[in-house]
């Protein structure tokens, strides 16, 4: 696909918060499910069940708050340009800049279902069983890297660096989470 095809094929203002939504979906859910596994077994609760329940409320809570934010901030930087565009002496371009810009709908829509997309994700081996947080930290981290690297393709910045990056923030997210879960869960044990 030739710059020109990418940048026709973009379009809409879907792509940053169709990117934002799916990596935090994908980091945030996999740092909660890692930080409420963790906790659950050192305080020798069920991992399964409140993993699964702590993995779809994240979602939900994450897809809704992402749309919302977007939503917000694609409305209150139109509203800024038109405030511009009124006291501007070329009012007429920036006018027809701002209305060509991207559609606050697209975008929280775009945002809620990339979010959801990747938040399911690192709860999908739960779903099907699994009963330790190792067969969703490596799903995800497939996922992570996959996600970057064809950003990365996108944005021709190089893909191995662009999955790595993204892999690399994720596993520290998670290991993080992971630490605090067990040191939470002893506590409270």
């Amino acid at each position: 696909m030739s710059p020109l095809e990418k940048q026709e094929s973009i379009k809409g203002g879907w792509l940053r918060p169709a990117v934002f939504g799916a990596m935090d979906g994908l980091v945030s859910n996999i740092a909660l499910i890692a930080g409420v596994a963790a906790g659950a077994a050192a305080a020798g609760a069920d991992q399964t069940k409140t993993v699964i329940l702590a993995g779809f409320a994240g979602l939900i809570a994450g897809a809704l708050s992402m749309a919302a934010g977007e939503y917000v901030s694609v409305v209150s930087q139109r509203n800024l340009l038109s405030k511009q565009a009124r006291s501007s002496s070329d009012s007429g371009e920036l006018n027809s800049f701002v209305s060509s810009q991207v559609n606050p709908v697209v975008a929280a829509l775009s945002s809620f279902a990339s979010f959801s997309a990747g938040a399911i994700i690192p709860l999908l081996p739960y779903l099907f069983g699994a009963e330790v947080v190792l067969y969703s930290a490596v799903l995800t981290a497939i996922a992570l890297f996959i996600t970057g690297a064809t950003v990365g393709w996108i944005t021709d910045e190089h893909w191995l660096r662009a999955g790595g990056r993204q892999l690399m923030l994720g596993a520290a997210a998670g290991a993080a989470t992971h630490i605090l879960g067990t040191i939470t869960g002893g506590v409270l044990s």
